[in-house]
C-alpha cells in the first residue's frame, strides 16, 4: 500500500499555525495559573524577590521548550511563542521576570544560531515589564479586551474625555515588537530570527490578529484568574468578619450569666463570689489571648473544665457531677473555638438546674468520617418537649452554634437535640474534618470551594 504524502505550501503552514497558537498558548497559560505562587504575584501589590524568580525559571522553561519543539520538529513552529510569552512575562512578573524570560529565550535561539532573537526578546520582556512596574501602583495594565477594534475605540473615546485609557498598552506593545520583528525578516536571512513574514496583505493581518488575539487570551486568563483570587479573598475575609461577629455575641452572654450569678452569690458566700470571680478573669483572659476561629478539641476541653468550674462554685460539687469519654483520637481535631459552652450552659441551666438532687453532665467524643461527633448529655426534668427551632427562638445560645456551625462546616456539620431516657437532654454534634488549612494562623474563614 503506497504512502500519500502530503506537500503543504509555505502559506498553508503558516495558516495552520496561525490556527493552532491560540490554543496552545491557552493551554500554557493554563498551566501556569495552576501554579499558586503564580496568581499569588498576580494579585500582590508587589512580588517578592523569591516569586519573582520562580516566576521566571517557571516562565523561561515553558517557552524554552516551545523553542527547543521547533527546532526538532519540523511543523512545530505553532509551539514557538517567544515573542507572546516574553511579553506576557513582562506584563505578568515586571521588569525582571520580562527580562529574565527575555534571556532565556533569546539565549537559547542564539544556541541555536538566530543571534537577532536575544536583542528582540529581551528588549520585548525589559519594555512590558517596565511598563508593568511603572503602572502597577495606578492600576493593573493587563485589563485587556479580546477585540482590538474595542481597545481601540475605548482608548479614542477616553482620550476624548482627556483621560488615558492603559488597556491599550498591551496593544501597541505587541503591534510594536509585531513590526520589529517584520522589519528584521525583510532585511536579515532567516537564519538569524525565526518567523514568516507574509507576502499576501490577508496573511499580514491574519498573522497580526492571531499575535494580538493570542497575548490577549493569555492576559485575560491571568486577568481572570486574578479577580477570581480576589473575590474567594473578599469572601473568606468575610466569613472570618461573620464568624468573629457570631463569636463575639457568646462573650457577653456568657458573662452577663456569670456576673448574675457572682451578684446572687456576693451576700450570701463570698467565698464563692470571690472564687468565681478569679475563674472568670482566667477564662476571658485565654480568650483574649486566642484569637484564631478555630482550635483543638483539646483547647476546647480545657475551656470546657474553666467554665465547669464556675458551675461548679454555684451549684456544688456534689450537685453537678462531670462524666467524660473522650476519645484520644478526637483531641487533635479542629474544632470552632467556644462552640460547646453555650451547649452545656443550657443544659447545666434547664437541665440539672431543674433537679433539686442536681444531676451528672455526660460529653462524650469519638472520631467519625474523618471528623468528631460529640454528645453531651444532661440528667433533667422528664416530659419536656425538645423543639430546635422553638428553643433557637428563646435565645441567642443554640442559634449561634448551630450557625457557627454551619458556617464553618460549609453547611456539612450536623446539630440535633432529644430528649434524654429518664429526663433531660441528649445533644449531638458532628463537626467535619476541614483540613489542615484551618490550624489556627492559616486559613481564617471558611473556604467552601
Amino acid at each position: 500500500m503506497r504512502t500519500m504524502e502530503i506537500n503543504l505550501t509555505r502559506e498553508q503552514i503558516l495558516l495552520i499555525n496561525l490556527l493552532i497558537r491560540i490554543a496552545v498558548m491557552a493551554g500554557i497559560t493554563s498551566l501556569i495559573l495552576s501554579f499558586r505562587f503564580v496568581v499569588d504575584s498576580i494579585v500582590k501589590a508587589s512580588t517578592p524577590r523569591t516569586g519573582q524568580f520562580k516566576m521566571t525559571i517557571l516562565l523561561g522553561i515553558v517557552f524554552v521548550a516551545g523553542v527547543i519543539v521547533r527546532k526538532i520538529t519540523p511543523q512545530g513552529g505553532a509551539m514557538d511563542l517567544s515573542l507572546e510569552g516574553t511579553l506576557l512575562a513582562g506584563f505578568l512578573g515586571g521588569i525582571w521576570v520580562g527580562t529574565g524570560v527575555g534571556i532565556a529565550i533569546g539565549g537559547v535561539c542564539y544556541l541555536f544560531g538566530e543571534s537577532i532573537a536575544l536583542p528582540l526578546y529581551v528588549a520585548a520582556g525589559l519594555l512590558s515589564g517596565a511598563l508593568f512596574t511603572t503602572l502597577h501602583t495606578r492600576g493593573e495594565p493587563w485589563s485587556y479586551s479580546l477585540n482590538p477594534f474595542s481597545v481601540i475605540y475605548n482608548f479614542f473615546e477616553r482620550l476624548s474625555k482627556r483621560r488615558l485609557d492603559r488597556d491599550v498598552i498591551p496593544l501597541v506593545v505587541c503591534l510594536l515588537f509585531a513590526g520589529i520583528r517584520y522589519a528584521l525578516l525583510r532585511r536579515l536571512p532567516i537564519a538569524k530570527l525565526y518567523g514568516y513574514f507574509p507576502q499576501e496583505p490577508y496573511l499580514l493581518v491574519l498573522d497580526l490578529a492571531v499575535l494580538v488575539y493570542t497575548l490577549g487570551i493569555a492576559l485575560k486568563m491571568a486577568s481572570s484568574a486574578r479577580t477570581e483570587c480576589i473575590m474567594r479573598e473578599e469572601e473568606r475575609q468575610l466569613t472570618h468578619a461573620r464568624l468573629t461577629t457570631l463569636r463575639s455575641q457568646i462573650n457577653p452572654h456568657f458573662l452577663f450569666n456569670t456576673l448574675n450569678s457572682i451578684a446572687a452569690l456576693i451576700r450570701t458566700d463570698t467565698e464563692k463570689a470571690r472564687d468565681m470571680t478569679k475563674k472568670l478573669a482566667a477564662i476571658f483572659r485565654k480568650s483574649l489571648e486566642e484569637s484564631a476561629d478555630t482550635h483543638t478539641f483539646a483547647d476546647e476541653l480545657r475551656f470546657i473544665d474553666d467554665y465547669l468550674a464556675i458551675e461548679k462554685v454555684r451549684f456544688g460539687d456534689e450537685n453537678l457531677k462531670i462524666v467524660k469519654d473522650i476519645s484520644p483520637a478526637t483531641l487533635d481535631l479542629q474544632v470552632p473555638s467556644m462552640i460547646l459552652q453555650p451547649v452545656i450552659e443550657n443544659a447545666v441551666k434547664h437541665g440539672i438546674s431543674q433537679r433539686t438532687a442536681g444531676g451528672v453532665l455526660t460529653i462524650v467524643s469519638r472520631p467519625m468520617h474523618g471528623g468528631i461527633e460529640i454528645v453531651i448529655e444532661n440528667e433533667g426534668p422528664a416530659g419536656v418537649r425538645y423543639d430546635l427551632d422553638e428553643l433557637t427562638a428563646r435565645g441567642i445560645g443554640l442559634k449561634n452554634v448551630i450557625e457557627r456551625l454551619d458556617i464553618y462546616s460549609c453547611a456539612e456539620g450536623r446539630f440535633a437535640i432529644g430528649p434524654r431516657r429518664g429526663g433531660g437532654a441528649v445533644v449531638r454534634l458532628y463537626i467535619p474534618n476541614m483540613g489542615e488549612r484551618r490550624r489556627s494562623g492559616e486559613d481564617q474563614g471558611a473556604d467552601c470551594r
